[in-house]
């Protein structure tokens, strides 16, 4: 089934009314010709002048609005350009990964190439990406990526399990998040990724503290969708009805002070 750009959009609106990310849902489309790149979409090395990492583009469109589109001329992450196929990894480049990681990612070359051997590429099949606000995308997705926090993060998984059973399997480097686990990943799994976000997505991606991602295929977003509505009518929602039907207590030799200090009507016993 086909899902036009117009459902999609509703998708956008719904998260943002059950959800309430605190940026922009994200619709990510890989292209495969630079044709699909409309003039009207902003460019990193044709409107700012220079090469930047996905990161920041993601960051730009989750918070300005707007549409970026972004190829291998626009980025400068050689992570990135290795995971995409645009530069594909050679011994060199795992070499000269290992060098760099060892005593600052791994405790050696050879506990990094662990890492390294987890990242499959995408072998060239994409020339780009576009990257657009979900509620006004102007791309049919192949993949939606959330910014949010881990409570708004538990109801999308929450939301998925309430349609597919079982449980979500998802791994975490401290790094590549955003980029790979919130795209490549997505893709190649075929399965939705929650994504712990590492240094390039808060130093360079301007990510926070408190904030997490949570993507989609887009062949699943119907089904997630479903779920998510059901869960939240069944009662699941955010943000959390914390309980709040009790009667506060105090540590006693706090409650004597305070009664003390309030000369005994800091309360009235029923």
């Amino acid at each position: 089934m086909t899902t036009t750009l117009e459902q999609f959009r509703k998708y956008g609106e719904r998260i943002e009314t059950l959800i309430r990310p605190g940026t922009f849902p994200l619709a990510i489309r890989l292209i495969r010709s630079e044709d699909e790149i409309l003039p009207e979409y902003k460019r990193p090395s044709r409107d700012m002048k220079l090469q930047n990492f996905v990161c920041q583009n993601f960051k730009m469109a989750r918070t300005y609005g707007w549409t970026m589109a972004v190829t291998e001329a626009d980025i400068n992450c050689k992570l990135v350009r290795g995971v995409y196929g645009w530069d594909p990894f050679t011994e060199e480049d795992r070499k000269w990964g290992n060098e760099f990681s060892a005593g600052l990612y791994a405790k050696d070359a050879e506990t990094n190439d662990r890492f390294q051997l987890e990242l499959p590429d995408l072998k060239n099949e994409f020339v780009g990406m576009i990257i657009s606000p979900l509620t006004r995308t102007k791309v049919v997705p192949d993949t939606i990526l959330v910014f949010c926090l881990p409570a708004q993060a538990m109801r999308f998984v929450q939301g998925y399990l309430y349609m597919a059973g079982g449980v979500l399997d998802f791994s975490a480097a401290g790094r590549v998040g955003s980029c790979y686990e919130g795209v490549a990943k997505t893709l190649l799994k075929n399965k939705p990724q929650y994504i712990t976000l590492g240094n390039g997505d808060r130093i360079w991606g301007g990510a926070h503290d408190h904030e997490v991602a949570f993507s989609c295929p887009a062949e699943k977003m119907e089904m997630m969708m479903e779920g998510l509505e059901s869960t939240h009518a069944a009662g699941l929602r955010y943000p959390i009805p914390q309980y709040m039907n009790y009667s506060p207590g105090f540590q006693a030799s706090f409650e004597k002070a305070a009664v003390d200090r309030a000369g005994g009507t800091i309360e009235k016993k029923l």
